[in-house]
């Protein structure tokens, strides 16, 4: 998985995520992050999650 360009920036602690490449770093083309309610950084969502 570490060979797919990774977004720079993006870091992602989410182990079972197909676009984590297992060094927390976001494979995926683009990101789609959700709740627009949130106050806090954890109440966000990825909505780009795929479960592995």
């Amino acid at each position: 998985m570490q060979d797919k360009k990774i977004l720079e920036g993006i870091c992602c602690e989410v182990e079972n995520c197909v676009h984590n490449n297992g060094n927390c770093c976001c494979t995926a083309q683009e990101i789609k992050v959700k709740n627009r309610m949130a106050v806090l950084g954890e109440e966000t969502m990825c909505e780009t999650f795929e479960e592995v």
